[in-house]
């Protein structure tokens, strides 16, 4: 079976990106289950073909759970929603980043999830700024003016033969 640790991202360069746990009992219960697709809960369809649950059946699912467990009504599938989106909030992702985790399609849909912190912000624009540094260097190389024309010197008189 395979894990994949989650490695956030630092902008700290005297700390080095290190796994990093969410929650180590949810993942040790996670870590037994076999892995069926990128989507974290896959139900078996056929053997060797996997599809996502349902909203309206991951909803019954918690509700069961809920029931089971003995927690409060106000647990549901939509809080344990809210849960995750405020984890991918507080690991400093950009909108981007939260709206492709999320599964959010537009920016409109994922603003009432995505709190305006100064942190968080602050550690976007580091994001952006990283990122445009890096484009502007390689982009910097790839139009160098080249010192040497194609076929010059010897290679020309050979041709002009």
């Amino acid at each position: 079976m395979e894990r994949l640790p989650h490695r956030p991202q630092t902008n700290d360069p005297d700390r080095a990106p290190q796994d990093r746990k969410f929650y180590e009992e949810a993942e040790e219960v996670l870590s037994h289950l076999k892995r069926r697709g990128t989507p974290m809960i896959l139900f078996e369809v056929e053997k060797g073909k996997a599809k996502p649950f349902a909203f309206s059946t991951m909803q019954h699912k918690v509700q069961r759970m809920r029931v089971k467990l003995g927690l409060p009504a106000h647990f549901t599938f939509d809080a344990c929603r809210h849960g995750g989106m405020t984890e991918l909030e507080e690991a400093e992702l950009t909108d981007g980043q939260g709206r492709a985790l999320s599964a959010h399609r537009t920016q409109q849909s994922y603003v009432g999830y995505a709190k305006r912190t100064e942190k968080r912000v602050l550690a976007a624009t580091r994001k952006r700024h990283a990122h445009r540094l890096t484009n502007e260097t390689v982009t910097d190389v790839q139009n160098e003016q080249q010192k040497s024309v194609q076929n010059e010197g010897r290679e020309q008189s050979v041709i002009a033969e």
